[in-house]
């Protein structure tokens, strides 16, 4: 009862005339220093969204005053990154075992997080920022009540910035600005997210933005939608050239002749219809990032040129015979195996080797189940955005539990694009402010229903072919890292004298909803 107690001394702390305003960095110190106590914590903290929605840590319990004011991570990005996404608090027992745990400020301090609770600070739709609390020792575990109770105590502290009137996005001073030109920055500037905390989007997340820190040529795999050109334009905006522009040329959709034209330029009169000199987008893109989609799809006298291009630096618009420089980066995407393309004849090999420096694979949406519902959340809030400004909206859609569970059942074979596509159109049809089943296209609908009948049709405790054989067969669904995870947690936590598991609290220390932990399990078989 202990923690129940310094729970309600900390709610007492909003109840009395506050010594300092609410907001101001000896209200903040003082709130962190109290809730450090309450929760017998080893660190607690705030961070504030600001004006280009990175969170920026304004106020440590272990980080001086005077060293938090350059310290910030995006939206999406770490345990803090996903509670903003989401709204929702997150809760993991081992932060060190989290691949989306955000550890440079572990690294820059020489700390080492362990247990941890975010919580957003939400009032009336507004969000304002998280709260903290964590410790780094691997001994020290928060109750499972403090995820509730740090969440109510979040909403009560942005009740007490709304009355002060400081509910504001932090604004970087003048001063740090200009202090900050010229440097690096802490994080990537930029407005592209990636939205996910599961394992495989992060690693491909880590991987973006080391991309960026170099020139070395990136090769991006994966399913149509999966996010191929997100992360393309995370490698550019994380890059020196985030100033320079981002083009991005879809070598499918055009043919020989054209894709050509569209890359290298042309002349006046070089062929039927070019009427006028043309800049191509290798030298359009100088100084910057040119996203080439679908690569696999270009002949192999395209490809020459282009193999060409990367070694010369230099382009020659189609009728000319005058090369014109082109200081450009090649990021490649496909959907293809290029390996086996290259055994077959169809790309140059010598053209593949200079693309993939660095492979970065997109994981399909069936591989990142746990990410559904933060996607949901992210295209839902997007929907209200846009809707915002046509008609006035309170706040955005809800999912009921039944719609959330048919999302995370269905396998998703068009991927995230096919996920916001559903999204949209069930916040069009819905006529309340929480999305049912009935309010999704009968698209999506009718192929749930399908696939639903199509796994029935295996016997009571059998399971289908991919799944006949583990762990072989159920990397399909995880990779193999993964599942070891998942069953070190199931017996860390499986009940004492019994033998027998412990889903909930399994789920606990794994950080993640109990029903996204059920649902791997029972892909895997295990259940």
């Amino acid at each position: 009862m202990k923690n129940k107690t310094s729970f309600l001394e900390m709610a007492q702390f909003f109840q009395g005339r506050p010594t300092a305003i609410p907001g101001s960095p000896e209200y903040n110190a003082a709130f962190c220093r109290m809730l450090l106590t309450a929760a017998a914590a080893d660190a607690a903290s705030i961070w504030q969204v600001d004006t280009e929605n990175q969170l920026r840590l304004i106020s440590s319990t272990d980080i001086p005053q005077d060293r938090v004011m350059d310290i910030s991570i995006r939206e999406g990005e770490g345990i803090s990154g996903a509670a903003v996404l989401s709204r929702q608090p997150v809760f993991v027992a081992n932060a060190q075992k989290q691949t989306f745990h955000d550890s440079r400020v572990d690294e820059r301090f020489g700390l080492r997080t362990y247990a941890m609770i975010s919580a957003p600070i939400v009032f009336e739709d507004h969000l304002f920022g998280v709260i903290n609390i964590l410790n780094h020792h691997s001994d020290k575990l928060f109750l499972p009540e403090w995820k509730e109770w740090l969440s109510a105590l979040a909403v009560m502290y942005g009740a007490a910035l709304a009355r002060a009137g400081r509910l504001t996005p932090y604004r970087v001073p003048s001063k740090m600005r200009m202090g900050m030109e010229g440097k690096s920055p802490q994080v990537p500037e930029g407005k592209t997210v990636i939205v996910g905390i599961s394992q495989a989007v992060q690693e491909a997340l880590h991987l973006c933005l080391k991309a960026g820190e170099t020139e070395i040529p990136v090769l991006i795999c994966g399913e149509t939608g999966t996010g191929k050109e997100l992360a393309a334009r995370r490698i550019h905006e994380a890059s020196p050239r985030a100033k320079g522009p981002f083009i991005e040329v879809n070598c499918a959709a055009l043919s020989e002749t054209l894709l050509e034209s569209e890359l290298f330029g042309h002349v006046k009169g070089a062929f039927t219809g070019a009427t006028h000199n043309r800049q191509g987008k290798f030298v359009a893109a100088s100084k910057g990032t040119l996203f080439l989609d679908e690569i696999g799809e270009m002949s192999l006298a395209s490809q020459a040129k282009i193999l060409r291009v990367l070694e010369e630096k230099k382009v020659t618009p189609l009728g000319s015979e005058k090369p014109v420089p082109s200081d450009t980066r090649i990021i490649a995407a496909t959907n293809k195996n290029l390996t086996e393309m290259v055994k077959e004849k169809r790309l140059r090999e010598d053209l593949y080797y200079r693309l993939c420096g660095l492979e970065i694979r997109m994981p399909p949406l069936r591989e990142r189940v746990e990410d559904i519902p933060l996607l949901a959340i992210h295209f839902l809030n997007k929907a209200y955005s846009q809707q915002k400004k046509k008609v006035p909206l309170k706040r955005p859609l809800r999912l009921s539990s039944e719609a959330l569970e048919m999302l995370v059942a269905f396998d998703w074979p068009g991927n995230v694009r096919q996920l916001e596509q559903a999204l949209f159109a069930a916040a069009a049809l819905c006529e309340g402010d929480e999305i049912i089943p009935a309010n999704f296209p009968a698209w999506f609908r009718e192929a749930a229903a399908s696939q639903a009948k199509q796994q029935m049709t295996y016997p009571s405790g059998s399971h289908p072919p991919e799944l006949e054989s583990l762990p072989e067969k159920g990397r399909h669904f995880l990779k193999e890292e993964e599942r070891k995870r998942y069953l070190e947690a199931l017996q860390a936590t499986k009940y004492p004298g019994t033998g027998r598991w412990n889903v909930s609290a399994a789920a606990r220390q794994l950080g993640i909803p109990r029903e996204t932990l059920t649902y791997h399990l029972k892909k895997l078989g295990i259940l």
